[in-house]
């Protein structure tokens, strides 16, 4: 009976969340069936199955951390009755190990937002699902179940104890939370800001527009980025665990992208030798596939330098946690109107441990001055 173990997924991955088992036990499975999702501290990986045969035993459930070189399941002879009873197909559409009944057709549903469910007492075969192929969020389940929003903010009756929730990090929440703990943990932070005039840039958008080419900001805040790493290669680093640093001669840079389940930093490789359209092209399709949870490991590994757009959400003043290993993060802002017009602020956190202040003030006011002429970065 061979025992299928969690294999080596590369770049230092030690362990991952089980995310969603597509089996259970007694279905069957055939050779490359997609059989388990997990999540790393990188991106959520598909596993296919090495084996064909009849599923005997899961090891995990799912929300367990599972270690590389770890069982994952058994998998048995196939008898004849199985595969007549049990396709391919169908033995793909296997319900959630632990889910409730009524669950246990086709709901798309993260742990978390299971959990949420149960305690709420919200049925999710009820809940029309918003988020990539009808996938169920959190925020959907606690629009579905308002009344009990407002009921929990009246003060149980007279000799009841109010019940207290714990909220478990689980899934890409957890990492986040092991990852920014890390980076204020490890990373000596400090901040500088500056203003930035957006008119012109605004004006230049607009002639793009009138020419064939619609762009977001987002790659202009790149091409910036990346003209003012050149001139100050100590911000394209990365810090070692023996407290050295690496000066790297490559920017791979990072775009933090929002999602349902929380953020996750897409890389955009080689973004010095990409055109504007080029990286417009590129980072709307990341962050499409971002939020649909379809990135690949290469597309979330190896960036050097990290931009932030709180401005596409709202706000007009931040100072982001540096993506570790990185040494520093620029994070831009809402478009605002001022007495001399439009503007934004632009912050940088930094490193003090390689970065003075000097330094990150001269970097960013070179940022400043590509994104107050534009028509440079198409150089």
């Amino acid at each position: 009976m061979p025992t299928f173990k969690l294999p080596d997924i590369g770049e230092g991955v030690q362990e991952g969340e089980i995310v969603k088992w597509n089996v259970k036990q007694g279905d069957v499975v055939h050779k490359d069936d997609i059989i388990v999702e997990i999540m790393t501290d990188k991106v959520t990986v598909q596993i296919p199955s090495p084996y064909e045969g009849q599923v005997t035993k899961l090891y995990y459930k799912e929300g367990d951390i599972a270690k590389v070189g770890s069982s994952l399941l058994d998998i048995g002879t196939q008898s004849p009755e199985s595969t007549r009873e049990e396709p391919k197909k169908e033995s793909l559409a296997a319900a959630h190990p632990t889910a409730e009944p009524s669950e246990r057709e086709s709901v798309l549903a993260p742990p978390a937002v299971r959990k949420l469910a149960r305690e709420k007492g919200v049925d999710l075969a009820r809940v029309k699902g918003s988020g990539p192929g009808g996938r169920i969020t959190l925020k959907d389940v606690e629009s579905y179940s308002p009344q009990q929003v407002r009921n929990a903010e009246i003060p149980p009756p007279k000799g009841e104890v109010a019940e207290r929730k714990v909220l478990e990090l689980k899934g890409l929440r957890r990492l986040i939370s092991e990852k920014m703990t890390k980076s204020k943990r490890n990373i000596p932070h400090y901040a500088v800001a500056e203003e930035v005039s957006m008119q012109e840039l605004m004006d230049f958008k607009e002639k793009l527009k009138s020419q064939g080419v619609n762009l977001s900001y987002t790659p202009f805040f790149v091409r910036a980025a990346v003209a003012a790493l050149k001139e100050y290669p100590y911000l394209n680093a990365r810090s070692l665990e023996d407290g050295g640093f690496e000066l790297l001669n490559y920017y791979n840079i990072g775009i933090a992208v929002d999602t349902e389940e929380g953020l996750t930093v897409a890389v955009v490789k080689d973004a010095d030798k990409k055109t504007l359209t080029q990286l417009g092209s590129e980072i709307e399709e990341l962050a499409k596939r971002a939020r649909e949870g379809k990135l690949k490991l290469e597309e979330v590994k190896d960036s050097t330098f990290t931009v932030t757009n709180v401005g596409s959400i709202g706000g007009i003043f931040s100072t982001p946690i540096i993506n570790y290993p990185e040494v520093a993060i620029l994070g831009v802002h809402r478009i605002m109107e001022g007495p001399s017009g439009k503007f934004m602020y632009i912050t940088l956190s930094a490193d003090h441990r390689l970065i003075d202040g000097a330094m990150a003030a001269r970097f960013i006011t070179r940022v400043k001055k590509y994104l107050e002429a534009p028509a440079t970065l198409l150089v």
